[in-house]
């Protein structure tokens, strides 16, 4: 072999190299805490399903609200073996989803008595899962740590306490600056004693029981009429289509491999998923900051670092429920392209989302008055499918809450003018849509600054 081949080897390898971890620094860091229920379980196939999306620190095994926790069923590790067996077909179309053996490796015990559900945190023994809670939050790694409750939120409270109370106070200031919870609901003690002892944790309590609002009656058992305690569903009769059992059995459990053939429930019930929605690669960039909005919901800061659902606007009416639905039908439209992963052998068999790019920089400083056009003329679509364009204004994202003119916003340009309303920050969404089989979405956000001065 020449020198020069011998060269361009090297170089090709160390470009790779560097691409692969400039690809794992921009990904979110995760770990999982479950209590096993069967929401938990359809939960854990779809995020399975969506594991190159993101860096998988630690799936904890913990109590809840119903019951003790499930580790003794192994119901994970059951998983995690199905996950393997699709695994060369889910890397044909994405080579970043984790080994089998490595999510085996951050697999571990937190908490799982019911006895201990109110119990105060101090007061709890430590546990393996509190442990490697420790160990993510103060490694070397300076990326955020996105900690989801999908059952109780004592082991994390445990965690937090010990760091804080054994460690220095630049060890806890470095825990606190990579912590976000996100708890589907506080289903013990542990969620309301993080918010009220350790202030500094920013904290997501979504679903809270006192409004019923957020992804209840949207993602739950009440997902669709009456099939849960007779209840009425908040989800509209074409939403409920997309949640129930023909749309799952034809999309994911049937003829998809065996990972989605796992899925416990008849019908889309997973009221611990909107937890991983905003840590999804699809353009919204959720994932550095909650309360932007996107799939995952769209919080606020109610006290301090303690957030609740927002309201986004259904048909002019402020509805909590709504912050969640709006996104229902491209999130379930992309989640049967990855079950179609699971089985299509090869690139060309199945469907990938588009990608939203526009020219210029994605948060711009601008004048009252100013005209702006925004460009996506960059944006492809990997399968070579056509695409449609929808530009439109997130107006509970922002804080300019006057509707905004747009020219052309179903075209690849489109034109603005910034409105007057110095000091305010506008946000709009490039939406943008393949007509491939199912339609998949990808996005673009561009926040638009606007300078109460006369000159940028």
């Amino acid at each position: 072999m020449k020198m020069t081949t011998i060269l361009c080897c090297i170089v090709f390898l160390f470009v790779s190299m560097l691409s692969a971890v400039a690809r794992q620094q921009e990904k979110p860091r995760v770990i999982v805490t479950t209590d096993g229920e069967i929401d938990d379980q359809s939960s854990m196939i779809r995020f399975l399903m969506y594991s190159s999306d993101y860096d998988v620190a630690g799936i904890v095994q913990v109590n809840g609200v119903q019951k003790d926790g499930h580790s003794k069923d192994k119901w994970i590790e059951s998983q995690i073996a199905k996950y393997a067996e699709c695994l060369p077909n889910l890397r044909k179309h994405n080579p970043d989803y984790p080994d089998a053996e490595y999510l085996l490796s951050v697999l571990a015990v937190g908490n799982e008595n019911r006895e201990d559900l109110h119990k105060l945190p101090p007061l709890l023994s430590d546990s393996e899962g509190a442990q490697l809670i420790i160990r993510t939050l103060l490694d070397s790694d300076p990326r955020p740590v996105h900690i989801l409750a999908w059952g109780g939120a004592n082991t994390q409270a445990n965690a937090l306490w010990q760091i804080k109370q054994k460690y220095s106070a630049a060890e806890w200031a470095k825990a606190v600056s990579k912590a976000r919870l996100y708890c589907i609901w506080y289903q013990d003690g542990g969620g309301k004693w993080i918010e009220q002892n350790l202030p500094e944790i920013i904290i997501y309590e979504s679903g809270a029981p006192d409004h019923d609002g957020g992804w209840r009656y949207v993602w739950d058992y009440m997902s669709v009429d009456y099939y849960f305690k007779n209840r009425l569903s908040k989800n509209s009769k074409e939403l409920q289509q997309i949640m129930d059992k023909p749309w799952l059995a034809d999309h994911i459990k049937n003829g998809h491999g065996p990972l989605c053939a796992a899925y416990p429930q008849e019908y889309t019930s997973e009221g611990d998923t909107p937890s991983f929605m905003p840590l999804i690669r699809n353009g919204l960039e959720q994932h550095t900051d909650y309360t932007l909005g996107g799939w995952g919901g769209r919080p606020e800061y109610k006290n301090g670092n303690h957030m609740q659902d927002g309201n986004d606007l259904k048909n002019g009416v402020p509805d909590s429920h709504y912050t969640f639905q709006r996104w229902l039908p491209a999130i379930q439209n992309d989640w049967a392209a990855r079950a179609d992963w699971c089985v299509a052998d090869e690139y060309s068999k199945a469907n990938h989302q588009p990608v939203a790019r526009i020219l210029g920089e994605s948060v711009r400083t601008v004048r009252p008055g100013e005209k702006i056009i925004l460009d996506a003329s960059s944006s492809f679509d990997p399968d070579k499918n056509s695409l449609s364009y929808q530009w439109w204004q997130y107006r509970e994202a922002g804080s300019v809450q006057t509707k905004v003119a747009m020219k052309h916003a179903d075209e690849k340009r489109v034109e603005i003018i910034v409105p007057d309303n110095p000091g305010k920050q506008l946000h709009l969404i490039l939406e943008l849509t393949d007509n491939g089989i199912p339609n998949l979405k990808s996005y673009k956000r561009i926040i638009l600054n606007i300078n109460p001065l006369e000159e940028k």
